[in-house]
């Protein structure tokens, strides 16, 4: 057989054993050691393989000496991978007592899972039969009346219950929380520390609140961002791509001008009466985990000897610059220290770092206001920055700070000048740092080439 046609074969058996020979053990036969959930009839919802016996018994008609029999109108089947399998199902139950025929229908949806190389159901939920007089005999377990709408409000119920306790585990750690109707574009529920948070009255138009307390409660550079991610086309965005909870990490400002590091959660849900969309949202202060990773970010960002970015986070930091800037200037440069081999050859490797370090001071002094700084490896230094060109940096800065060098006061009453060799691109037109490392290796190896000490600008000509 193959693994539809034995899928087909667990259905029938469990309609059978349900709704026709009423065998309970044939029933669990067919049930998956794993039950994620399965209706059974009026009597309830359950999750085990051991409450189904006593639901099922509970259900059946005592006084019912009628004879049933099934029809399969249609079964479709998806199998997943060879081990999970989703089933939509169409019986028609007819019931004969007295030489009269009576017949009700119904839809039920099955998940399946491989056991033991059987096919099981793990999970069930079976549409209730049209609430009419002949269906109502028709069908061999009991039924309430008003089964759909008690069933719909049910549902409704535990689904508020469930956001209710979601509330309740979220508020602990809070400073606001809002119910908001996206459907509607306005707030229904607030609870905020009103000395960080702003209040908004139930029926409160959300966007327009967004919009007006924007600039009074997050910091300037995070607004866009923050719009991006939680203004109502936005949120309606993410509803529609089905996504169930969007957030935004920002500097929340404090009363007097202090801020600190906040999130802002939504978790999108459908009110399942009403079906409108919905979305609980929460702010939290993350100041103090947001500051953590930031520290740890920060201490795997840097060269330990020199405190400057090492070699990775320099060429992340100065791509994601070429990548967004719309500026065409600016200008990368690389700093090679003359003779650094006999250098720690003669006088050791302490005084080596001593150089190292002290090259970074001089950078630092020279070009960290609005520059990047970082140390490619030994005794090999870049810097780009914005905004100038290769030759008023050469004219500027680079010679200032080549003069700086060569004055270094050494400890241990050690007299060597430090010289450098350098080799300067301009970013005009490049998008990448490999091409402006390239073009900066070839005018520093001229540069050392020509009696070191010098600094070479990059030409096409080279």
């Amino acid at each position: 057989m193959t693994d539809e046609e034995r899928i087909r074969q667990v259905f029938q058996d469990f309609e059978d054993g349900g709704l026709v020979s009423k065998d309970i053990d044939k029933v669990l036969s067919c049930i998956a050691d794993r039950v994620i959930g399965i209706g059974i009839g009026e009597q309830g919802f359950v999750r085990s393989k051991s409450d189904i016996q006593e639901i099922f018994a509970s259900g059946l008609r005592e006084d019912d000496c009628a004879a049933y029999s099934l029809q399969y109108a249609r079964l479709d089947i998806l199998i997943h991978d060879g081990q999970f399998a989703n089933a939509c199902g169409e019986v028609i139950i007819h019931r004969s007592e007295n030489g009269n025929v009576t017949k009700s229908k119904l839809l039920q949806t099955l998940i399946f899972v491989k056991e033991g190389g059987d096919w099981k159901i793990c999970g069930l939920h079976a549409s209730a039969p049209a609430i009419t007089a002949e269906n109502m005999e028709a069908y061999p377990l009991k039924v309430a009346e008003n089964l759909l709408q008690n069933m719909r409000k049910e549902i409704g119920e535990k689904a508020f219950m469930a956001e209710q306790q979601f509330q309740q585990a979220v508020l602990a750690d809070t400073v606001a929380f809002y119910i908001v109707n996206f459907s509607k574009n306005c707030f229904e529920q607030c609870q905020v520390n009103q000395t960080i948070c702003a209040y908004a009255e139930p029926g409160t138009p959300y966007e327009a609140f967004v919009r007006e307390k924007i600039p009074e409660y997050v910091a300037e550079e995070d607004r866009e961002k923050f719009l991006s991610k939680l203004s109502l086309g936005s949120v309606l965005d993410a509803i529609e791509r089905n996504e169930t909870e969007i957030s935004c990490e920002y500097m929340l400002s404090r009363p007097g001008g202090s801020s600190f590091w906040a999130v802002t959660v939504i978790r999108l849900i459908t009110d399942c009466i009403t079906g409108e969309h919905k979305g609980i949202m929460y702010v939290k202060d993350i100041d103090q985990q947001k500051r953590r990773e930031l520290e740890m970010k920060n201490k795997a960002e840097r060269d330990d000897l020199t405190g400057i970015y090492n070699r990775t986070a320099f060429v992340h930091h100065v791509e994601r610059l070429l990548s967004h800037r719309t500026q065409a200037t600016g200008a990368f440069f690389m700093l090679d220290i003359d003779r650094f081999k006999e250098i720690n050859d003669t006088f050791g490797h302490p005084f080596g770092d001593f150089v190292l370090v002290s090259v970074a001071e001089a950078l630092k002094e020279q070009f960290q206001a609005g520059g990047i700084l970082g140390r490619l490896g030994g005794d090999e230094f870049g810097a780009f920055v914005p905004e100038e060109t290769a030759q008023t940096l050469a004219e500027g800065r680079v010679a200032v700070l080549m003069e700086k060098l060569l004055q270094l006061q050494a400890p241990q009453n050690i007299s060597i000048p430090i010289s450098c060799s350098i080799g300067i691109a301009d970013a005009e037109g490049a998008r990448a740092f490999a091409q402006l490392y390239q073009q900066a290796d070839e005018a520093m190896y001229r540069s050392k080439h020509s009696g070191k000490g010098r600094c070479t600008i990059y030409t096409q000509q080279q």
